[in-house]
């Protein structure tokens, strides 16, 4: 039985001379004057099952059966009694002579007694100077700047040798006064 089979049929129109015949009534006078229509029974109807279930059963959710050949993975077994665990790995030993430690108190491989406080006043300098130059080019001149003060300060500690060449490099590129006293300082080559 289906739900639209119990909705009763419409009455048929009556014919056009029976409804002049009428009197016209204003519009919007019917709206009020009819009675609200009984709401039509609720049908149940039956629902047809989805893939072979009813709403009665819950759905059953399984596991696909493994493929063939499958074995489960074997349970977790303790070890057996006087099992040992690899030894850790250890790094080989180091061959040949430890490198030198230096100290940056001035007593490295060129000792600067004599020189320390003209080394000193070129490192200030040298500071100085690399601020200076990079103020006009924006920055551009840390590039060189830093790494020649690094260089300076590892000539006053005695690690690095003080050369001509440097004191001219840093005479152009950061500043005149610690180009002039890193040339006038006791060369080391």
């Amino acid at each position: 039985m289906n739900e639209f089979d119990q909705i009763p049929p419409e009455p048929e129109a009556a014919s056009e001379p029976e409804a002049a015949s009428e009197p016209a009534e204003a519009p919007g006078a019917s709206d009020f004057e009819q009675a609200p229509e009984a709401a039509p029974e609720s049908v149940e109807t039956p629902v047809a099952p989805v893939f072979g279930l009813t709403p009665e059963e819950p759905p059953q959710y399984q596991a696909p059966p493994p493929p063939p050949g499958y074995e489960p993975p074997p349970q977790y077994q303790a070890p057996p009694p006087g099992y040992q665990p690899p030894p850790q790995y250890q790094p080989p030993p180091q061959y040949g002579t430890p490198p030198p430690q230096y100290s940056y108190q001035g007593s490295g491989l060129y000792p600067r007694e004599s020189s320390q406080g003209l080394l000193t006043a070129a490192l200030i300098f040298m500071i100085i100077g690399t601020i200076g130059v990079a103020i006009p080019t924006y920055g551009i001149g840390l590039a060189w700047g830093i790494p020649m003060t690094i260089h300076a300060a590892r000539i006053r500690n005695g690690t690095k040798p003080n050369t001509i060449g440097f004191g001219v490099c840093s005479l152009l590129f950061v500043g005149l006064i610690a180009g002039i006293l890193l040339l006038v300082a006791p060369k080391d080559k």
